[in-house]
C-alpha cells in the first residue's frame, strides 16, 4: 500500500512538474505568432504583442501580455482600434473543478480604445473576416459537465484607461480620460460594488455602485441596487431594484441636480440655442423605468426658478423626447425661453419717446420647441410673457414637431379674468403665432403699458381679440399681424387731452377773458368700439365714448408697425348729464378733433375746415339750446360764468374751471361763435 501511494505521490509531481515547466519550455515567440495568426484568422485584423508573455498553469492559470495592439480598419483615423501597456489575468485552478470560477485578478493598465463610425454607418468593430460559424446552441442545457454554481472577483481593474467614440454620420464626438475602475464581488450571493472615475470632456466623474445580490441578474430577478454619480455638471442618486434580463427595469427614489442644464447639453455635445433659459434643474421623487419609458411619481422639480409637484413621464424611443405630465406650478417664466430673454428692443419702459423706436429686427428663434414633445396640465399661480403678467391660472399644453398649443381654461389678468387659446408653431423656417382671447374686468393701465407700452388709457376693460402673425423677426411679426376683436372700457379716462376742454378753447378762441384750466385728462363713463387688422394696420370705424356733458365719436387706423395714429375723433358738447348707456345722439356741438402722429407723443388739432363747413350747424344748435332753456348749461360746457353772481363756475365730468370773475366782462356763448366763424 505504501509503495501504492509513493507511486501516486510520484505521478502527481510529475504532473505539476509539467504544468510549471513546460509552458517556460515553449520559446514565447511561439505563443505571440499562433496568437496573432488566430486573430487575423478570426477577424482580418492585426494583433501587435511587443511586450513580453508570461503563462503559469499553477497554482493559478495566470497570463501576463505587454505593450499589445489591436489593428483598426484601413479607413479609420487611428491605426489601432485598441492597445494597452499591459494585461493581467489569473483564474484559480482548483475552484474549476467543483464548478466555481474565481477571478483572482483581472487589471488593465493603460487601455487605450478607439470606437468610430463612419459615414455609411459602418462601425470599426464590424470585422472583414469571421471565422466558422458557431454551433447552434441546444434547446435544453447540455448535462455532459458540472454547472457554474458560484462566481467570484479577486482584484479586478481599469488603471489609467481612455477611449473615443466617432460618429460621421451624427457628428458626435466623446472622449473618456482616465478611467479608473475597481470592482470586487466576493460571490454571486454577495454584493457587487464597483468604485471609480473617469475624466469626460474635461470634468471628473465619480461613480459608485452597488448590487446586493448579483445572482439576480442571472435568473432574470431583480437585486436591491444604490448608485450615485457626481460630475460638476450633474449629480444623481439612485436607490431601488434593478433588474436587467428581458428589458432593463427599475424602481426606487431618485435626486437629479443639474446647475445648468444648458451646460450639461453643451458637456454632452448637444449645445442648445442661445437663450436664457435651460438653466438649473432639482427633481425628486419616485422613479421607475422599463426601456424606453421613463415615469416620476410625486415628484418635486425646480427649473429654472420655477418650482412644480406632481407626476411626469419621459419617453426616449421616439426622435424626441416624449415629456407628459401632471403639474401644479408656482410660476411659469415664458421669457426664460425666447431667444432675447422676453425684453424687446422695439419697446420703451417709460413709455416716452423710446416707445417709439422701431421694432426689433433680430432673429425669433423657436428651435428650443423642436427640442421635445410634450402633453402637459398645468396648475400656475403666475406665467410671465414678455411684459405680460398672468395670475393664477389653468392650461393645457401640447408640444408636438415644433408647434406648441395652449388651451388657457382659466386666466387671471390684471384684476380681471378671462379665456384664450395660443398657438406657436417653430415647426419650419418662419415662425407663426395665432391668438383668440376673451378677457373682460381688466385694470386697462397696467394691462396695456405691458402688452403695448401704452399708458393713455384708465379704466376696466373688456377685450374680444383672434389675430394671427408670421415672421421672423418682431417687426416682421407686427407688419403681418391679422385679425379683429372688440374692446370697451369703463368708468375711466384717456390721460394727455382733456376733449371738453379743448372743445372749448376751440369755441372761445376769438374771445378774451377765458381761462382754461383744471387737468388734462378726459374722464368717460364707456368707451368701445370693434376693430379689424390687416398687415399689422388696425382699423376701427365706430369708436363710442359716453360722458356727462360729452359724447364722442370716432374712427381712423393705428399703424402698428411705424406706431403711428390717424384718427378723427368728433367730441359733442352735450346738453344731458346722461353718461354710462347713455346717447351718442344727444344734442350738442360737435368740434372735430384729428389725432396724429406716434403713440408715446401724439398730436391733436382740431378740424376747423370741418367746424367751417358745418357752421350753420353749429349755430342750429345753440338756438335749440336757448329754446330750451339750456342757455346756462350752454355756458358751463364752454366755461362761461352760468349766472352774474361774480363767481367761477366748474362744469362736472371734465375737469375744467371757468376762470372769469364778476369784474370780468362777460361775452355771450352766441358771440363767440359768430366771431369765430365770421358771422
Amino acid at each position: 500500500m505504501s509503495r501504492l501511494i509513493a507511486i501516486l505521490a510520484g505521478l502527481l509531481l510529475i504532473v505539476v512538474a509539467a504544468i510549471v515547466v513546460v509552458p517556460m519550455l515553449i520559446p514565447m515567440e511561439t505563443y505571440k505568432t499562433k496568437v496573432a495568426e488566430l486573430v487575423k484568422a478570426q477577424t482580418g485584423r492585426d494583433l501587435r504583442i511587443d511586450g513580453d508573455i508570461g503563462l503559469s498553469l499553477f497554482p493559478n492559470i495566470a497570463i501576463s501580455i505587454g505593450d499589445v495592439g489591436f489593428s483598426n480598419p484601413k479607413w479609420a483615423r487611428d491605426a489601432e482600434m485598441a492597445s494597452m501597456k499591459e494585461m493581467r489575468a489569473a483564474l484559480k485552478l482548483v475552484p474549476l473543478f467543483s464548478g466555481n470560477v474565481e477571478i483572482d485578478s483581472f487589471v488593465l493598465v493603460d487601455p487605450i480604445i478607439h470606437l468610430e463610425i463612419r459615414k455609411d454607418g459602418t462601425p470599426n468593430w464590424q470585422f472583414e473576416s469571421a471565422g466558422a460559424a458557431a454551433p447552434a446552441a441546444p434547446e435544453t442545457p447540455s448535462q455532459g459537465g458540472p454547472a457554474v454554481s458560484d462566481f467570484r472577483l479577486g482584484e479586478v481593474s481599469i488603471q489609467n484607461g481612455s477611449a473615443t467614440y466617432r460618429n460621421a454620420q451624427s457628428g458626435a464626438n466623446y472622449a473618456m480620460e482616465s478611467v479608473n475602475i475597481d470592482l470586487a464581488m466576493p460571490g454571486l450571493d454577495d454584493p457587487f460594488v464597483a468604485n471609480g472615475s473617469l475624466v469626460w470632456n474635461g470634468d471628473k466623474i465619480d461613480i459608485g455602485l452597488e448590487a446586493a445580490r448579483p445572482r439576480a441578474f442571472t435568473e432574470g430577478g431583480e437585486t436591491p441596487v444604490t448608485l450615485a454619480v457626481s460630475a460638476p455638471k450633474l449629480n444623481t442618486s439612485y436607490e431601488g431594484t434593478l433588474k436587467l434580463i428581458d428589458g432593463l427595469a427599475f424602481s426606487g427614489a431618485v435626486d437629479l441636480d443639474v446647475s445648468s442644464v444648458r451646460d450639461l447639453a453643451a458637456w454632452t455635445g448637444n449645445a442648445m440655442p442661445a437663450g436664457e433659459g435651460f438653466g438649473p434643474l432639482a427633481i425628486s421623487g419616485k422613479a421607475s423605468g422599463t426601456d424606453n419609458l421613463y415615469r416620476f411619481s410625486g415628484a418635486k422639480i425646480a427649473f429654472d426658478g420655477m418650482n412644480a409637484t406632481g407626476d411626469l413621464s419621459v419617453g426616449t424611443g421616439g426622435a424626441r423626447p416624449n415629456i407628459k405630465g401632471e403639474l401644479t406650478v408656482d410660476r411659469i417664466d415664458v421669457n426664460a425661453y425666447l431667444a432675447d430673454g422676453g425684453e424687446s428692443s422695439g419697446t420703451g419702459g417709460d413709455g416716452g419717446a423710446s416707445g417709439d423706436e422701431g421694432w426689433s429686427t433680430a432673429p425669433i428663434d423657436l428651435s428650443g420647441l423642436k427640442a421635445a414633445d410634450a402633453d402637459f396640465t398645468f396648475s400656475a399661480g403666475e406665467i410671465l410673457f414678455q411684459k405680460l403678467k398672468i395670475g393664477e391660472s389653468a392650461l393645457k399644453l401640447k408640444l408636438a414637431n415644433g408647434v406648441l398649443n395652449a388651451n388657457l381654461a382659466k386666466l387671471a389678468l390684471y384684476e380681471g379674468q378671462g379665456s384664450g387659446a395660443l398657438t406657436v408653431n417653430g415647426a419650419g423656417t418662419t415662425p407663426q403665432v395665432k391668438a383668440n382671447f376673451a378677457l373682460a374686468g381688466l385694470s386697462a393701465a397696467p394691462f396695456l403699458t405691458d402688452a403695448a407700452d401704452f399708458k393713455r388709457l384708465e379704466g376696466k376693460t373688456a377685450i374680444d381679440i383672434a389675430v394671427t402673425a408670421a415672421g421672423r423677426s418682431e417687426r416682421d411679426m407686427i407688419s403681418a399681424l391679422n385679425g379683429n376683436g372688440s374692446v370697451k372700457f369703463t368708468n375711466g379716462k384717456i390721460k394727455g387731452i382733456n376733449l371738453a376742454q379743448l372743445t372749448r378753447t376751440v369755441l372761445s378762441a376769438a374771445t378774451t377773458g377765458w381761462q382754461s384750466g383744471g387737468t388734462q385728462d378726459t374722464d368717460f363713463s364707456e368707451l368701445g368700439g370693434t376693430f379689424t387688422i390687416v398687415n399689422g394696420i388696425l382699423k376701427n370705424d365706430d369708436l363710442t365714448l359716453l360722458s356727462p356733458l360729452i359724447r364722442v365719436t370716432g374712427a381712423g387706423t393705428a399703424d402698428m408697425p411705424q406706431k403711428t395714429l390717424n384718427y378723427r375723433v368728433e367730441p359733442k358738447l352735450a346738453a344731458t348729464l346722461e353718461g354710462q348707456g347713455g346717447s351718442s345722439e344727444a344734442k350738442g356741438i360737435e368740434v372735430p378733433i384729428l389725432i396724429t402722429g406716434s403713440w408715446s407723443n401724439p398730436r391733436f388739432a382740431p378740424d376747423l375746415k370741418s367746424m367751417i363747413q358745418n357752421r350753420e350747424n353749429i349755430k342750429q344748435t345753440i338756438d335749440s339750446i336757448k329754446e330750451d332753456k339750456g342757455k346756462s348749461l350752454l355756458k358751463g360746457l364752454m366755461g362761461a360764468p352760468a349766472a352774474d353772481t361774480g363767481t367761477t363756475t366748474e362744469p362736472e365730468g371734465d375737469g375744467a374751471t371757468g376762470g372769469e370773475t364778476a369784474e370780468e366782462p362777460k361775452p355771450k356763448p352766441e358771440d363767440a361763435l359768430k366771431k369765430l366763424f365770421g358771422r
